[in-house]
């Protein structure tokens, strides 16, 4: 039973860190918004070391599943946390793996959502500087023939006042 309390507590850190990521996602996303360029570093180193410790407690989570399966005389080489609330036959500890894992999965699937937004106002950022750069980077016609001819470029920054 005192692995189960374990894996229960450990499920609930993780949710917490799932939570924090979360946060620190949405705080990007304003970031993103406001073009703030100097705190998006900040938010990113945030976010690595939020990611490390899930993917700590992930591998703690999976040993724990393990030991707890292994007690119950299961075998095998990765078990889900359905498969855990699964054998379970006391109701209260079913009714909360189940809950967290319900806030688990909505979390996940909110962080998602967000960094799908997020990876669209960088792309969109990304496309207008390209834009911006390709008006002040001028494209003269290639001197020469043949494949060894070198495109030259000309750019306005360059330009002798």
């Amino acid at each position: 039973m005192e692995a189960l309390n374990k894996l229960i507590q450990t499920l609930e850190t993780m949710t917490d860190a799932h939570r924090r990521l979360l946060d620190l996602a949405e705080e990007k996303r304003k970031i993103l918004v406001d073009g703030n360029v100097q705190d998006i570093q900040s938010i990113i180193n945030r976010e690595s070391s939020c990611i490390d410790e899930i993917e700590r407690l992930e591998q703690n989570r999976t040993q724990l599943v393990q030991a707890y399966m292994a007690q119950k005389g299961l075998t095998g080489q990765s078990f889900t946390l359905e498969d855990l609330i699964n054998i379970q036959n006391d109701t209260t500890t079913k009714t909360t793996l189940h809950f967290i894992a319900k806030q688990l999965r909505g979390i996940v699937q909110k962080i998602t959502l967000i960094n799908e937004s997020n990876q669209q106002l960088i792309q969109t950022s990304l496309t207008y500087i390209q834009y911006s750069m390709g008006m002040l980077v001028r494209k003269e016609p290639a001197i020469g023939y043949g494949p060894n001819a070198k495109n030259r470029y000309s750019n306005m920054l360059d330009a002798k006042v």
